[in-house]
């Protein structure tokens, strides 16, 4: 009887895990990036030369939660620092939540920096982000 309620409580939880996958074929919503470097400063120094990216990724023990991921990469030879920027939207009891969240990180050299991990965000909603660097 024990090994029955287990079976039965197990094709629960994947009937569960399988409905809140998205639909075979849908795809998500495009990422926007408004990023800029800023503009030279008032000393004359020039912008500072960056690029980003960000990705949906999938994780947890099942990879089954979404991740938003924002990277940040200096091309620039001096240490920069950023502010990043993030809209985006999630689901709590059936009700669509907005998030916004901003973060500050500093870039070295050459150097790529992992902005922030963001869980549980609406896929097929999108999200935006920005971000926006100067030399220190």
């Amino acid at each position: 009887m024990r090994y029955l309620l287990i079976l039965l409580g197990l094709g629960v939880v994947s009937a569960t895990c399988t409905a809140a996958e998205p639909e075979a074929g849908s795809s998500p919503a495009p990422i926007s990036n408004v990023s800029r470097s800023e503009e030279p400063a008032a000393d004359g120094k020039p912008a500072a030369q960056f690029t980003t990216d960000a990705k949906w990724e999938t994780a947890g023990y099942n990879n089954d939660e979404i991740v938003y991921t924002i990277l940040v990469t200096s091309h620039d030879s001096r240490i920069i620092r950023c502010t990043t920027s993030l809209q985006g939207s999630y689901y709590e009891n059936g009700q669509k939540q907005t998030v916004s969240d901003r973060q500050l990180s500093t870039v070295f050299p050459d150097q790529q920096v992992q902005v922030g991990n963001w869980m549980g965000m609406d896929q097929q909603s999108g999200a935006t982000y920005s971000v926006h660097c100067h030399a220190i």
